[in-house]
């Protein structure tokens, strides 16, 4: 697989997994890090770091410079093929009345924002494949279709980063023309301005079909259930497809096989799409 692949958010969880499996399949990730070190004691990172496989930039996805820089190192040597989005909030406080508060709000989408609007822009080089990972019961929709004991997490926990990846969804949709479905919802204020289809740079509607947009149920640190589904000929342990499969959890690592084995392997099957993955 000579992919070239800017990842963003792949120090951690899915994207890193995803990243890993990307390498030893012979691709090359560009990682936008606002810590490098993080890889410091990784010994497998640190051979495909040697090997120049594995580029670091330090930088913030929130700040245009940094991703610029990051976009022309991804793209020094090839266009980048595959644009891997995981951000994902970290911590937060607690509200007696919101859950769970990040700060910023709007950190995901804000993030996905900045990307897509210093990504460069070319007449005769098609735009990457996007992938961007949100989460199950992120929009109205699709919570009527998560397990009922779910429920109260959704509506209330962690209801305030849904609405950033709301949001994040949002943009996504827009510019790969996607009709955005009413029932949906339309992202808090906080998360996505009134305003934000005039922010510049940002792509015309349609001008990315090639993306897709992820959902994933409650993530576990589990280990790759596929990978041992494999070895043993069987079906694979997760369900995933277009709109919500419903279920309660599903392991970083079974995503990352998704992404990487499923997804990028038969993009005709699942390219330009919204889909769900959970056990």
């Amino acid at each position: 697989m000579s992919l070239n692949v800017f990842a963003v958010g792949a120090s951690r969880n899915i994207g890193y997994h995803s990243a890993l499996r990307l390498l030893a399949k012979g691709a090359t990730v560009t990682f936008l890090l606002r810590s490098p070190s993080v890889f410091d004691t990784d010994t497998v990172l640190q051979e495909h770091i040697k090997s120049g496989k594995a580029r670091l930039v330090q930088g913030d996805a929130l700040n245009a410079n940094s991703v610029r820089a990051a976009w022309a190192e991804a793209s020094k040597d090839s266009p980048v093929d595959v644009l891997l989005y995981t951000v994902g909030a970290v911590g937060g406080s607690f509200h007696p009345l919101k859950g769970i508060v990040i700060d910023p709000p709007n950190l995901v989408t804000q993030a996905l924002t900045t990307l897509l609007c210093s990504m460069p822009k070319s007449t005769t080089t098609p735009p990457p494949k996007i992938i961007v990972v949100t989460a199950s019961g992120v929009s109205r929709s699709s919570r009527k279709k998560t397990p009922l004991l779910l429920m109260p997490l959704y509506g209330y926990m962690i209801s305030g980063p849904l609405q950033d990846k709301l949001g994040t969804e949002r943009i996504a949709g827009h510019c790969a023309g996607w009709e955005w479905n009413p029932a949906d919802g339309e992202p808090a204020a906080e998360a996505l301005s009134g305003d934000w289809k005039a922010t510049e740079g940002l792509p015309a509607p349609g001008s990315l079909k090639d993306t897709v947009v992820l959902r994933p149920a409650l993530l576990t640190d589990g280990e790759c259930l596929a990978d041992a589904a494999a070895e043993q000929g069987k079906s694979l342990p997760y369900r995933c497809g277009p709109g919500e499969v419903g279920g309660y959890t599903v392991s970083r690592k079974d995503c990352a096989h998704f992404i990487v084995e499923g997804i990028l392997q038969d993009w005709e099957t699942w390219g330009g799409k919204q889909l769900s993955i959970a056990y």
